[in-house]
């Protein structure tokens, strides 16, 4: 049987070759590592190390908000009891160094808690104090001016209730029954009704607004003109 020829891979030539090549990676890897393993290294602890500080911040963070909700809980709990002075004290430190939105939720605790007490202007200041802080979320700040506007409607002049209000007077707003209603009344009071008409009409025809709220909408609507078969609702108040 005649010999089978060597393959390349099997002769000294290559071996040798091949012991020369994997010598030659191993000194590249090597040099590699000396040149930049060290600072791979330091940007892997940087990175644990602030990784490790961001984990801390969310935890003393959601640490700090728990401990702002228990005692803005608290605080709301002993004003419904009558036990205001503790509650104050809290709630206008909280005012100053509340974690979050809670400085914007303990004022406006303390302006329901003014309101309550009869003294309207402290609490139109702590709401408007809200609405204005571009820190606190929107939503928050919304219902802020909507109640500080509620409270100074009979002072303020019907073009600044419209100017405040009219980008929350639109269907499909969260406040659109309460600021519809207001700008509403100050076009009314302004002497233009018809402008309250589009809104009058979308106020009556909204569902998912209180049965007394549309029924005064529809009233205001006819009031100022608008046809009774354009509302399509019972005007009638129910018993």
């Amino acid at each position: 049987m005649a010999n089978t020829p060597a393959k390349p891979e099997d002769t000294g030539d290559n071996a040798f070759l091949r012991e020369v090549d994997e010598e030659y990676r191993r000194s590249q890897l090597a040099n590699l590592w000396k040149r930049f393993g060290t600072l791979a290294i330091a940007l892997l602890i940087l990175a644990l190390a602030g990784l490790a500080g961001w984990l801390f911040w969310q935890d003393q963070k959601a640490k700090a908000a728990g401990e702002a909700g228990a005692a803005l809980t608290r605080a709301i709990e002993q004003l419904e009891v009558g036990d205001g002075a503790r509650a104050r004290p809290v709630l206008e430190a909280m005012t100053r160094d509340g974690p979050g939105a809670y400085s914007g939720l303990a004022r406006m605790v303390l302006a329901n808690d003014a309101l309550a007490g009869g003294d309207k202007p402290k609490a139109r200041g702590l709401y408007e104090a809200v609405a204005g802080d571009s820190a606190l979320p929107q939503p928050l700040r919304d219902a802020a001016l909507v109640k500080a506007v509620r409270i100074g409607f009979d002072q303020m002049r019907p073009a600044e209730v419209v100017a405040k209000l009219k980008a929350l007077a639109v269907p499909g707003n969260a406040w659109f029954g309460v600021a519809g209603e207001l700008v509403a009344v100050a076009h009314f009071k302004d002497g233009k009704p018809e402008l309250a008409k589009p809104i009058l009409i979308a106020l009556a025809k909204d569902e998912l607004l209180s049965p007394s709220l549309r029924t005064r909408a529809a009233q205001l609507a006819i009031a100022a003109g608008v046809d009774i078969a354009t509302l399509g609702i019972n005007t009638e108040p129910r018993q």
